[in-house]
């Protein structure tokens, strides 16, 4: 059971969790091919849900365990003293039942119902980087257990990446395995990382990234709005995502990015002075957050500017305007796109080590611009 009280690792700081939200924004064909698949009596075990962080999978997923555990248990016919009692009636039982599943899942109290994620480390005082295997192995006592009442069993596992090989091994295993009436859904922003043989195992639901209006829509439900004169920059840095979208707005993400955009145009000369000292708003656990979101936006800029030599680039907003002039300046060219794109697959992977790793932000962030400012060097 979860204290609902407390943040989980599952959930964005202050905001609610994926699985009291009420309306889910932009997914209809998702919904439409599980409720078919449903439908047709053959509903696979496991579901792999997929697509960009942040735009709704976990809302996805809880969606269709409420559904799935509130569906009626199929009994035969009333015979006796009972088989004459009201339809009106029993659709009241069912209604009350269904209520009071639903209270039980937004408690994790169900015990038809197991959520998988990264679990809190008591002596570090934060959430472990991933999910161990301890934590899969907990599903063998659960599907272990009677339920009273029968009905499906859903796992939910958010998000199957977190895990690590040997607790991947172990879903394999039970995957390979499903006990009956069982209902796996694995939550992925990476699918590409997972083992091939979990992949081959589950039926795969790729949800897309919200359009503007689903996004705007979303983030009224949280009692978010985006700036209109800054909409453009935030839709483009938040690809469709409401989670993308409330880091952007929590760290002024549009003032950010300009900052890297400034910092580009000085390329292939950097002002180091002026680099260390922007760098060094960034130390200290409190700004931990902040810093990976510089880290993102870092990685798309170096994307979209091997983009830029191929696909060109055109916008009305005044700072992607600014961006156009400094990509085509360093991107002029196919060939030259080539190797920013080298650059930006290195430099991603490498990024994300280092935040694995706890390398001292000054370190990870001067390195990555010396390797962009080389990079700059060799296409002039």
């Amino acid at each position: 059971m979860t204290d609902n009280n407390l943040i989980s690792s599952d959930q964005i700081e202050g905001y609610p969790h994926p699985k009291v939200t009420e309306t889910l924004f932009g997914h209809q064909f998702a919904e439409l091919e599980f409720m078919n698949c449903f439908k047709s009596g053959k509903l696979h075990h496991g579901w792999l849900i997929t697509g960009t962080k942040g735009i709704g999978k976990a809302t996805f997923a809880w969606r269709i365990a409420k559904f799935l555990l509130t569906q009626p248990i199929a009994r035969p016919e009333p015979k006796g003293l009972f088989s004459n009692s009201g339809e009106n009636q029993n659709s009241d039982l069912e209604e009350n039942l269904k209520k009071a599943i639903v209270t039980r899942i937004l408690a994790e109290s169900e015990p038809r119902l197991a959520v998988i994620r990264k679990s809190f480390d008591e002596k570090r005082k934060t959430f472990r980087s991933s999910i161990r295997v301890d934590e899969i192995r907990h599903l063998k006592s659960f599907f272990s257990l009677s339920v009273s009442d029968g009905g499906s069993r859903v796992a939910i596992i958010d998000c199957a990446e977190d895990m690590n090989i040997n607790a991947a091994n172990a879903l394999l295993k039970t995957l390979e395995e499903p006990p009956e009436h069982t209902v796996f859904l694995l939550i992925s922003h990476n699918p590409q990382s997972l083992l091939p043989t979990i992949k081959s195992r589950c039926r795969e639901l790729r949800l897309s990234s919200l359009t503007e209006s689903d996004l705007k829509s979303a983030l009224r439900q949280i009692n978010l709005t985006i700036p209109e004169n800054e909409f453009e920059i935030y839709s483009l840095l938040g690809s469709g995502s409401v989670g993308n979208s409330i880091r952007l707005l929590e760290h002024d993400g549009a003032s950010l990015y300009r900052t890297i955009l400034s910092f580009l145009n000085q390329l292939p000369n950097l002002n180091g002075f002026e680099l260390e000292k922007f760098i060094g708003t960034f130390s200290g656990a409190k700004n931990r957050s902040r810093l990976e979101l510089f880290i993102e936006l870092l990685n798309v800029a170096v994307a979209r500017i091997s983009k830029a030599g191929i696909t060109g680039h055109s916008s009305s907003h005044e700072c992607l305007r600014d961006e156009k002039e400094i990509f085509r300046k360093l991107c002029p060219t196919p060939n030259i796109s080539k190797r920013w794109a080298e650059l930006a697959q290195t430099q991603a992977e490498n990024l994300k080590h280092g935040l694995a790793v706890n390398l001292d932000p000054g370190s990870l962030i001067l390195d990555t611009f010396f390797r962009i400012e080389d990079c700059a060097k060799t296409v002039r």
